[in-house]
């Protein structure tokens, strides 16, 4: 019998857990990581795959991508490939039920591990609009009865009071359910004025801040000094706060209008009224007809965005009730919020996301290596906020690192390209050239969800959220 199921011949191992740089080979046995050498001898492999030239990292964890939501124009399912296509091997889903996951895995999934936030949407998968503290409690345990490992606050969409959302914070955190929040409040918003009441809000709690690129757009400051305040707050928060940023210019959205033609949520009102367009049916109309707009479509197996007369139609025809983007993230804040670091030299902002998954952004590889040839990052460096970092926020200790015995969970890229080229979960492929070869899905639960997990038949592992970052020491 062979030493190792696969070896991963003469490519540049990036292993920022264990320090190690350089040519090597990775021998692959059960799913795991066997070991790390300068040189294998390839008769000990059932096979060989020579990927000289490339990098090769502990898979990319996207911690905010979005698979498993609602939608009335194109299937979020749809993302699980599209992140496989991108080099991902794990993601957290941020924002559907524990339902609509295992449904879309069945369906769609591409053979990454998946974690799941249940979206907290009044009317919708809660019934109160404001729960008190006792339905707060009940609505985090039920999440986490689902198989959800926590729940997204969706401040910039379905806003709660103060009191009420910082009583969701502290219900997880008592739970040690992971919580993220899109900043905003129904005395705030979805920008750097939602970003300074997360003190206020979180107390001495827990918090994982989603996507601060979105809140450092320039709405009530210069978006430079919005980037300054922001990343002031989480580093004087740091041992209590996960956060990470996107590079993509385009956001997604809603276009949703309430009866009387008023855009309904606070994201798109902002985005309309930085082109000067009125926060109503006929000005997001306008928006889409002049190329500012676009409406998220699906054609075929992709999700794509639409403009113009083909976007305002299907806008139209679905009353609004659309996914859509804007242009409006910076570059200069993405570069900012990515490599700034702290006095001790520590990333302030903890991880690259997507805020993908079903969105057409998945550019998180593409975007970080372009940093590395700037000389922003090193490749280590990119490799920690792309791995390591994300693998330790949400407590996979088995993941982000090349120590034996490790998930043998792994993305490999063209340095020449920026292009993911390959990527393995447990050692099997998952993605070969851009081509999609994994299905299904490992499941991501706490111990609370082994019971959901046990009846969707599908394969899954048990997270303690307790060696999370997020409530590491707590």
């Amino acid at each position: 019998m062979a030493k190792y199921d696969l070896i991963l011949s003469g490519g540049m191992a990036l292993d920022p857990a264990n320090g190690f740089e350089g040519v090597a080979d990775i021998g692959i046995k059960a799913g795991m990581i066997a070991r790390v050498a300068p040189e294998l001898d390839p008769f000990d492999g059932d096979e060989v795959v020579d990927v000289s030239g490339r990098w090769v990292m502990p898979g990319q964890i996207d911690t905010h991508a979005h698979v498993a939501g609602l939608s009335r124009n194109w299937d979020p399912a749809l993302g699980y490939a599209m992140l496989a296509r991108a080099g991902t091997t794990t993601v957290l889903d941020m924002g559907g039920t524990g339902y609509s996951l295992v449904d879309g895995i069945k369906r769609k999934g591409a053979g990454l591990n998946v974690a799941g936030l249940f979206a907290l949407i009044p009317g919708a998968t809660m019934p109160a609009a404001e729960p008190s503290p006792p339905e707060a409690r009940d609505i985090v345990a039920g999440a986490l009865r689902q198989g959800c490992i926590g729940v997204k606050i969706l401040g910039g969409y379905h806003p709660f009071s103060p009191q009420t959302t910082s009583d969701i914070i502290h219900a997880c955190n008592d739970q040690l359910a992971y919580v993220a929040f899109h900043i905003g409040t129904r005395e705030s918003g979805s920008h750097l004025g939602g970003v300074r009441e997360i003190p206020r809000l979180v107390g001495k709690g827990r918090l994982h801040v989603c996507h601060v690129n979105s809140y450092c757009r320039g709405v009530i400051e210069d978006a430079d000094a919005e980037c300054d305040e922001a990343l002031g707050i989480l580093e004087e928060m740091r041992s209590q706060l996960n956060s990470e940023a996107y590079h993509a210019i385009q956001n997604g959205t809603s276009g949703s209008c309430d009866f009387e033609g008023n855009v309904q949520a606070n994201v798109p009102r902002n985005c309309l009224a930085m082109r000067g367009y009125a926060p109503t049916r006929e000005g997001m109309g306008q928006a889409i007809l002049d190329g500012y707009a676009s409406v998220i479509g699906q054609r075929g197996g992709h999700v794509v965005y639409l403009k113009g007369r083909e976007a305002l139609t299907l806008y139209e025809r679905a009353n609004t009730q659309v996914g859509m983007s804007f242009p409006v993230n910076l570059p200069s804040t993405a570069f900012k919020l990515t490599t700034a670091k702290n006095a001790a030299g520590e990333f302030i902002v903890d991880a690259v996301s997507t805020d993908g998954g079903c969105h057409p952004r998945n550019v998180a590889i593409q975007s970080s290596m372009a940093l590395v040839a700037f000389g922003a990052l090193t490749p280590l460096e990119m490799a920690t906020k792309l791995s390591l970092t994300p693998a330790r926020m949400l407590g996979l200790a088995n993941k982000g690192h090349f120590s034996e015995g490790a998930d043998a969970d792994i993305t490999i890229i063209n340095p020449n390209t920026n292009q993911p080229t390959m990527s393995f979960v447990a050692g099997k492929p998952i993605m070969v050239e851009g081509q999609v070869v994994g299905s299904g899905g490992t499941l991501l639960v706490t111990a609370k969800g082994r019971r959901a997990a046990d009846a969707s038949g599908l394969p899954y592992q048990v997270v303690d959220m307790a060696k999370s970052r997020l409530y590491a020491g707590a």
